[in-house]
């Protein structure tokens, strides 16, 4: 390992915060070149949102980051792979439609002459990357036909193609089998011999000990201490982990069996922040916590049930699977598991054996991720929105060179004699075309993710190009759009691509308040010219909005659709856009007849 004076990179006095909630309350971290460097704590500690800022998802309060000894003052996703630092985040980041190599090599794809893509390139560079982790893939085959672990390591193999300096991996051994993850060492260890750094966040204390050569330990967004692993012990680096949830008795007790769950200390165990159920082995409850009593809403310890009566009915979706797991001693991982309110759980099963390889029980660990998958997702689909845009932005960009090449033929077409029929025809082209033409130019506006670039913008025509955005979703559902603005241009000071994006939000909302087909959409636009000030109006003859609801329909993470994907962001973000520039948005609804969202915005100059 490096023996220069000063780390790698330097991480001083880190302040984030997600709201009123409180991630990292000046944290400390260093990393040296040709390091493997674990991150361990206890849930919430702060480990994820430490490595979510190298890696550009999220945005530091406060304190300072020096990489390679130059000040950095924050990441965007970008910024930090063209910095060498590449991240495999615990929940999984992948298209599912398109195959391993266009995953690998989404944004990026290579491209064989001028046009046509290079697909031959991409599986063999694919195919070289997965037999660097000696792990067989077909690399042409849709993502979505592959296992979890499998699709985990395809975004391994993304990361790696970037060939980064720093390596990050967020929880990784929580999804691969102990064969998989025996793949993943010697990744690691060349990784540390070739001088590259590697942050390694885990629950797993016994996989710290094999190859990590210091050990961080977090706990409530604070650095607790740093310690190179030859000077630690399991039982201290147990309690530097957890000692904010152990009790002084508990700490003096230096002998307890950490991998055999029967001897768990119980006070241990009912005090720690995840939900634990500890099933012995006739499959009966010998110990559930507080936790897990308040995810699932049991009043009583329910010690000695079965546990197929712990969960009775249809409470979790994946109720077969799971009892299918603890009574063939199976393990498994349910990253999403739909319980009965609508809540989101994640839920882990691991049978284990005693010294002499004897079952002795199983232990289930329950978490609610609802609000952590809500605000994660967003994340993450903000980082891949990014990429597809700049996809999007070059396609639109090689479609932009025959469209140019079509007209001018269509010109020279024109200036010959031709019959009336011929004429109607070459119209109808070129008509086609100029369409073709204005849906490239729409797209190209809307893929720009910068900051906020304030300039005058013609309003109506921001609202023209999203209506032609969405003018095929319009179609698919029967949708009678009617658009009213005034003839002359209405300028506002704004960003257009937020703008665009605060239209798109307004008409989907009202897309699906609509019956499933038919269904009726204004958009209006009136000048106030008097208050300096334009009103532009999107109504929909939908279903309305129940009274009780109007007050928080601008809450982040409130919906009234109850689907996974759907985050409950797209209004509070509507809202948000609507404040940067200076106006208002305001909504009325009569229930089972029509709403409609007004957005005033002052006029350039007003």
């Amino acid at each position: 390992m490096s023996s220069a004076a000063s780390p790698f990179l330097q991480m001083r006095g880190i302040q984030v915060s997600y709201g009123n909630i409180v991630a990292l309350r000046g944290a400390d971290f260093d990393l040296e070149a040709g390091e493997i460097h674990a991150l361990v704590g206890a849930h919430r500690a702060g480990k994820s949102t430490l490595v979510k800022l190298l890696s550009g998802a999220v945005r530091k309060d406060a304190g300072e980051i020096q990489l390679d000894g130059r000040t950095v003052e924050g990441f965007t996703p970008r910024g930090a792979i063209r910095q060498g630092i590449g991240i495999v985040y615990q929940h999984l980041n992948v298209i599912p439609s398109l195959s391993a190599a266009e995953n690998i090599f989404a944004g990026r794809m290579p491209k064989a002459g001028v046009v046509r893509l290079d697909h031959r390139g991409m599986r063999a560079r694919a195919e070289a990357l997965f037999a660097e982790l000696a792990f067989p893939l077909d690399v042409e085959v849709p993502v979505s036909r592959l296992s979890v672990a499998q699709q985990h390591m395809v975004e391994l193999a993304r990361v790696l193609s970037f060939a980064p300096r720093i390596l990050i991996l967020d929880e990784v051994s929580s999804k691969l089998t102990p064969e998989e993850m025996e793949r993943i060492y010697p990744l690691l260890r060349r990784f540390h011999e070739s001088g590259k750094s590697v942050i390694y966040i885990t629950h797993n204390m016994e996989e710290i000990f094999q190859f990590a050569d210091r050990v961080t330990v977090l706990q409530e967004g604070r650095r607790v201490d740093t310690e190179r692993i030859e000077q630690l012990d399991r039982i201290k680096l147990i309690r530097l982990a957890y000692s904010s949830v152990l009790s002084r008795e508990e700490l003096r007790r230096q002998n307890i069996e950490l991998y055999n769950a029967t001897k768990y200390n119980e006070n241990i165990i009912k005090n720690i922040p995840v939900g634990v159920i500890i099933l012995n082995e006739e499959h009966r409850v010998h110990l559930i916590n507080y936790a897990a009593r308040r995810i699932l809403g049991r009043e009583a310890a329910a010690t000695g049930m079965a546990f197929a009566e712990l969960l009775p009915g249809a409470e979790l979706a994946e109720r077969p699977q799971l009892l299918d797991a603890v009574e063939n001693r199976r393990e498994l991982l349910l990253d999403e598991a739909a319980w009965r309110d609508g809540r989101t759980l994640k839920v882990s099963v691991f049978p284990f054996r005693d010294e002499d390889y004897a079952f002795v029980g199983t232990i289930i660990l329950v978490e609610d991720i609802s609000r952590d998958r809500y605000v994660e997702d967003y994340l993450l689909r903000a980082e891949k929105i990014a990429s597809t845009a700049e996809l999007a932005a070059g396609v639109a960009h090689e479609i932009n060179n025959p469209l140019g090449i079509v007209q001018n033929y269509l010109e020279l077409l024109k200036l010959k004699s031709l019959d009336a029929d011929a004429v109607r025809k070459v119209d109808k082209i070129e008509n086609e075309v100029n369409r073709i033409e204005r849906i490239v130019g729409s797209l190209l506006s809307f893929s720009r993710f910068d900051d906020a670039v304030f300039c005058d913008v013609d309003i109506a025509g921001v609202l023209d190009d999203v209506l032609l955005l969405l003018e095929h979703r319009f179609a698919e559902k029967g949708i009678e759009v009617r658009r009213r603005v005034p003839p002359a241009r209405t300028l506002v000071r704004g960003d257009e691509s937020k703008l665009k994006q605060l239209f798109l939000n307004l008409l989907g909302n009202a897309v699906e308040a609509v019956a499933p087909s038919g269904g009726r959409i204004e958009a209006e636009l009136a000048v106030d010219g008097g208050a300096g000030s334009v009103e532009i109006a999107v109504t929909d003859n939908g279903c309305g909005i129940p009274p009780e609801l109007r007050s928080r329909i601008y809450d982040p993470f409130f919906s009234t659709k109850k689907t996974r994907k759907n985050a409950g962001l797209g209004l509070s973000i509507s809202q948000r856009i609507v404040e940067l520039h200076g106006g208002m948005i305001t909504c009325t609804s009569e229930q089972g007849v029509s709403t409609r969202f007004a957005v005033r915005l002052p006029l350039a100059g007003g």
